[in-house]
């Protein structure tokens, strides 16, 4: 598939803006607020055990610490695990973290969709504490391809920013590095890309009131 000049340009941005994180002392720091993602009591696990984990890709898996929990809690029912991030040190770092495993797939993606991924192979798509840094452009590009690569009925779980201020400067510069967003421009790009959205909240992140948000789209059947 060639590439638009419009999808060079959100490419090079995605590069741009993920250079920050390579080899950051970030992935140590969140190995403790993984649990707030599992956790029986949090607003993520009800939502994420609406997904059918088949074949599941994790988008921008960072140092692997959530498919390393769903191969340990969930693993009998997955038959394929994809992981997948823009940085290769990233992906360096998951294979020797998990080791061999027939049933995980690792690459590097382009930081905009999920290329070589086949259309219509993955029953769920999920990325936590990630796409809170994407530009929106970014997450639009993302969101079109998730409709891709989802099989009919697939569902697909994203953590993505809230934070409504300040369009056009860095999410360097904004409340815990997030991006512009709102949770009203997001299902818009949803519905753009045919998705269906199933389920949508706000929520505080580190006392910072309605930062972020999370959301569950589906494929149509």
């Amino acid at each position: 598939m060639s590439e638009t000049p419009q999808q060079e340009v959100i490419e090079r941005r995605a590069r741009s803006e993920a250079q920050v994180w390579e080899n950051s002392v970030y992935y140590e720091t969140a190995e403790k607020w993984t649990p707030i993602f599992w956790s029986p009591q949090g607003r993520f696990l009800p939502l994420f055990e609406q997904l059918e984990l088949t074949s599941t890709l994790e988008l921008a898996c960072g140092h692997g610490r959530h498919s390393e929990y769903l191969l340990a809690h969930y693993g009998p029912k997955i038959k394929r695990l994809l992981m997948t991030d823009i940085l290769k040190t990233n992906i360096d770092y998951c294979m020797a973290r998990i080791g061999p495993n027939p049933k995980i797939s690792l690459f590097v993606n382009n930081g905009v969709d999920f290329r070589p991924v086949e259309s219509a192979s993955l029953s769920a798509i999920f990325c936590y504490d990630a796409m809170v840094h994407f530009h929106r452009d970014v997450v639009r590009s993302y969101l079109g391809d998730i409709a891709r690569a989802l099989i009919p009925g697939g569902k697909a779980l994203l953590h993505h920013s809230n934070y409504a201020q300040g369009s056009d400067t860095s999410y360097g510069s904004n409340p815990h590095a997030r991006a512009y967003m709102t949770t009203s421009l997001f299902a818009e790009y949803a519905r753009a890309a045919n998705l269906v959205v199933s389920d949508q909240s706000i929520f505080d992140w580190s006392r910072v009131q309605d930062l972020d948000a999370l959301t569950l789209v589906q494929k149509p059947l």
